[in-house]
């Protein structure tokens, strides 16, 4: 792989985070990968964007945005929520495109059928919402009693954990591609069901840790996505000789 033949790994952050979050992750590849963000309203640049209503309206408002990176080849790699949304957009990419990713990487998901946020009723109350937050990890109590902290964040994972919650599967599509799961040996998320979602056999990486263990996993992470990327580039090339 040529830094000229730049491969787009386009990521979709989890609940409640954004680019920030995953700026870190588009240096720990190497120059032939372009680590592309996806991006959620209500945060950073779209702080004035509504959510959708649905969460398969939002994977297509991104798949509008980020089509010309989907015409080529290809990566798509969601962290827990986000790797539904992915899921959903790499649907869009096979339907309209005729094109799927060359692979897809999912962290700290359970099948997109298992994936619905159950608790929304607790999200109605300030301590409602808090205790999901503890029970979801990824921030600290320090964090939770930080007054400006909260009302900054709170009401995006809120609007993310319901969009979550109304998710309902309507149209299940097998993708055509490999699906690499990578879980924190700590983390509660059961992943069997993702075998129905792929023709090739799933593979799957523990990494110590719990839900959050991307935040100390980077390097591992980074490059056993690396490594998988250029193996499947490398074999879509030489079959298109």
């Amino acid at each position: 792989m040529s830094v000229v033949d730049k491969l787009p790994l386009v990521c979709f952050p989890h609940a409640g985070a954004g680019m920030l979050y995953y700026s870190k992750w588009k240096f720990a590849f190497g120059d032939g990968i372009d680590v592309q963000i996806a991006r959620y309203p209500l945060r950073e640049q779209r702080t004035t964007t509504p959510m959708p209503a649905s969460l398969p309206l939002l994977a297509r408002d991104i798949f509008t945005e980020l089509v010309d990176s989907f015409r080529g080849t290809y990566a798509i790699w969601g962290h827990s929520m986000g790797s539904v949304i992915g899921y959903e957009v790499a649907k869009l990419c096979q339907e309209r495109l005729g094109n799927p990713p060359l692979v897809f990487f999912s962290s700290g998901s359970a099948a997109p059928s298992d994936s619905r946020f159950k608790a929304v009723s607790e999200l109605d109350t300030p301590e409602g919402l808090k205790q999901v937050l503890r029970d979801y990890g990824g921030l600290s109590e320090e964090n939770l009693a930080d007054r400006d902290f909260m009302s900054y964040f709170a009401p995006i994972i809120a609007a993310d954990l319901r969009l979550l919650g109304g998710y309902e599967e309507s149209a299940f599509e097998p993708l055509r591609c490999p699906v690499v799961l990578m879980q924190g040996r700590d983390d509660r998320v059961v992943t069997d069901g993702w075998q129905r979602y792929t023709e090739h056999r799933v593979e799957s990486t523990e990494f110590d840790g719990g839900h959050f263990f991307v935040e100390e996993r980077r390097p591992e992470m980074a490059a056993l996505m690396e490594s998988k990327i250029q193996l499947l580039w490398q074999r879509k090339a030489a079959s298109a000789r």
